[in-house]
């Protein structure tokens, strides 16, 4: 009796602990995944360094400009000599003199035509940019994916833990009823000792159930890059805790039409639109290297200069000058034309992964359509099952009660019920499970 007393007070405890903890609903769970995710803050920050790659390219197309100061200080020296001239003889004395220089300019560059290349540099850039948005909205789709699989995993195991409970208790109020029995002479104390052992088994049931919940919240808490001291409990709140079986069936009907959700996937999947930008860039850098090989290069300069050997006189000796420079590629060891040529065949190797990833895409759809129809079809079967064996526990149990059963008609019918209680649990949150993996191969996931 004090072992008993004992484990209620653990159940109650367990109960009274999950009362009092942070409610986490899925929402939540997915919000905080996407906060703490480094991979997130890593594609977040590799947008803003390349949105300043995109402003720099924008910055080329203006002139640059650029001033230099200078002051240099030219010693002249030489000892006194005499030089002749038509037999003159003319002394040269000696000279020891400081000169100092001072300069002032300003300089000017633009690239003037280039084959409009460097406005493909700002779509190239502008492309990048979206390539790693794209990626970025990707990574969290991804992750909100994940935390949705890990969340119905924790529904699931709590579920187990609850049907596991009701079970522990059934038992136990068997074994009391045993007792009642032995006491008034209609069974021996062997049946006491077999239905305690029943109930010790069923507690070892519970406390395993509970073991498996304690470490799908740890896989949780592991998928959202959180404290894995925190403790929580997990709340089905806007979620279809229970549906019957018709919803079910709506649900497998509405997800029957292969070439919609194809249609719907190409237009949303993240990794489609990954693709398809990656073949943008690279049309775009096939457009920078054709430029490159076969347009010369106009530049245009500007400068302007202040010299004077006094900071005073800086006014006085200008210079200004401007003009324009042409560079034409005649031959570079082929390295333009191999540039070309690698450009072309690497977009014609992302159409054919852009083809397979197509073929991935129904592959992922037919496959998450099959475990929803089956996950149904198990459903079904349990729903029935578990019918008869309520009947066939209630008979069991009326039969002892009259004399003309055993207690191993009870404990089997028992074992049985639970076993297919939970297995519909499973099936339950299976098809719930295939449901979101449908949602998201055809990119419809919400989060």
């Amino acid at each position: 009796m004090i072992k008993y007393f004992i484990l209620s007070a653990i159940v109650m405890m367990f109960n009274f602990q999950a009362y009092c903890q942070e409610i986490l609903e899925l929402n939540k769970a997915v919000e905080t995944a996407l906060q703490n995710s480094t991979v997130v803050a890593n594609l977040e920050n590799s947008l803003r360094i390349q949105e300043l790659s995109t402003k720099a390219a924008v910055g080329s197309l203006i002139p640059s400009l650029s001033m230099n100061a200078s002051w240099s200080r030219n010693n002249t020296f030489s000892e006194g000599t005499v030089r002749y001239e038509n037999g003159v003889p003319i002394i040269i004395p000696k000279q020891d003199s400081w000169i100092n220089n001072f300069g002032l300019g300003l300089n000017s560059q633009v690239k003037l035509f280039d084959g409009f290349s460097n406005y493909k540099q700002i779509d190239l850039q502008n492309e990048n940019e979206n390539y790693i948005r794209i990626n970025l909205d990707k990574e969290k789709y991804d992750l909100a994916y994940k935390v949705n699989s890990v969340y119905f995993d924790v529904l699931k195991k709590v579920k187990i833990v609850g049907v596991n409970e009701a079970n522990l208790k059934d038992s136990r109020d068997q074994l009391e009823r045993v007792k009642e029995f032995m006491n008034v002479g209609k069974r021996t104390i062997a049946d006491v000792y077999r239905q305690d052992v029943q109930v010790a088994q069923n507690e070892l049931l519970l406390e395993r159930s509970v073991n498996d919940y304690k470490k799908s919240k740890v896989d949780l808490l592991l998928v959202m890059n959180d404290d894995m001291n925190k403790d929580f409990t997990p709340s089905d709140a806007g979620l279809a805790a229970e549906l019957s079986e018709d919803n079910l069936k709506l649900i497998l009907e509405i997800n029957s039409n292969a070439e919609m959700l194809f249609s719907k996937a190409v237009q949303k999947r993240y990794d489609y639109k990954s693709y398809l930008q990656d073949i943008k860039i690279g049309e775009t850098q096939l457009s920078i290297n054709s430029k490159n090989q076969y347009f010369p290069t106009i530049s245009g300069f500007a400068s302007y200069n202040l010299n004077a050997s006094r900071v005073n006189d800086i006014l006085d000796s200008r210079s200004f000058s401007f003009g324009l420079s042409l560079n034409y590629p005649i031959f570079q060891g082929f390295s333009l034309d191999t540039k070309r040529q690698s450009s072309e065949i690497s977009i014609r190797q992302k159409q054919d992964n852009l083809d397979q990833l197509k073929q991935q895409i129904r592959s992922d759809l037919k496959k998450a359509y099959l475990d929803l129809e089956t996950a149904f079809k198990q459903i079904e079967i349990l729903n029935r099952n578990i019918k008869s064996a309520e009947q066939d526990k209630l008979l069991s149990e009326e039969s002892y009660r009259v004399g003309s059963g055993t207690l191993l008609d009870i404990q089997t019918a028992s074992v049985k019920l639970n076993s297919l209680l939970v297995e519909r649990i499973n099936a339950y949150y299976d098809f719930l499970l295939a449901e979101k993996r449908l949602n998201y191969f055809s990119g419809d996931l919400n989060y």
